[in-house]
């Protein structure tokens, strides 16, 4: 999902930043696209989020977007996966999100065509055996 929206947005003519844990080092190119900017960021680490989104806003000029796309999952019942699995799952697919979102709106109120979009797994809506966390 994360890659179709970086896509999508470059293929439309926007400046495109896609933070990941292992970003692109080359993107596919797109006829009459934007080249996305890729850089290394964990949304685990606040002090580090919070630094890179801000030298993304300098370096494109602003913000008009914010898609948290952010997310993992684990597998196994209650019984067999420890707290640090549960507490991995959370702080990746719901703190990540909390981490990314609260001091944009900032920059967001600047633009005229702001949005942002929260997106998650399946599995939020669907239960699945062996997939409890």
């Amino acid at each position: 999902m994360g890659l179709a929206t970086i896509l999508l947005l470059a293929a439309h003519g926007a400046a495109v930043a896609a933070l990941d844990l292992e970003p692109a080092s080359a993107w596919e190119p797109v006829e009459n696209a934007c080249t996305p900017l890729g850089i290394r960021a964990d949304v685990t680490y606040d002090d580090a989020v919070q630094a890179v989104i801000e030298d993304v806003v300098g370096r494109i000029g602003g913000l008009d977007i914010l898609a948290n796309k952010a997310g993992v999952g684990a597998q196994g019942t209650v019984e067999i996966n420890p707290y640090d699995e549960w507490h991995r799952v959370f702080d990746v697919n719901v703190v990540g999100i909390v981490r990314v979102t609260p001091r944009r709106p900032a920059h967001l109120r600047r633009s005229d065509r702001a949005a942002m979009v929260n997106t998650c797994s399946l599995l939020a809506t669907v239960g699945l055996p062996e997939r409890v966390p």
